[in-house]
């Protein structure tokens, strides 16, 4: 979000600033001051997880699996003929369902249940 900059407005923020700056005793000013030297002073301890020997091993894991699997015999193809009957066998279903599309469409009672079922499924939506 941008937003235009206006002098009045910065000017304005200032002022409160140092306003609010005056009314802070030297004491708190001297504390939060401390507070910050402190803060900026104390540095933490690295912390040691588990992230690094997981992923190393799970590199691992995964680098072992592929080997196995580069190592394993190459199984042998499946022949052409199965897949052969398959389709022919797909052929025959298809005409079946040709003969029996066409009886619907002759039979007004098909379309007298998709009319009670289109409030139905209106319903639904």
């Amino acid at each position: 979000m941008n937003r235009s900059h206006d002098p009045q407005d910065d000017a304005a923020l200032r002022a409160l600033y140092v306003q609010a700056q005056d009314t802070i005793t030297p004491a708190t000013t001297t504390r939060l001051h401390r507070a910050r030297h402190a803060a900026s002073q104390a540095t933490t301890p690295a912390r040691r997880g588990w992230g690094m020997p997981l992923a190393t091993g799970f590199a691992a894991v995964c680098a072992l699996a592929i080997g196995a699997r580069m190592l394993m015999p190459a199984s042998d193809a499946p022949t052409a003929t199965p897949v052969l009957a398959a389709a022919e066998s797909a052929a025959h279903i298809d005409e079946g369902v040709d003969e029996a599309l066409a009886g619907y469409d002759e039979s007004p009672d098909f379309y007298r249940w998709l009319a009670a079922n289109e409030s139905t499924l209106l319903a639904v939506e």
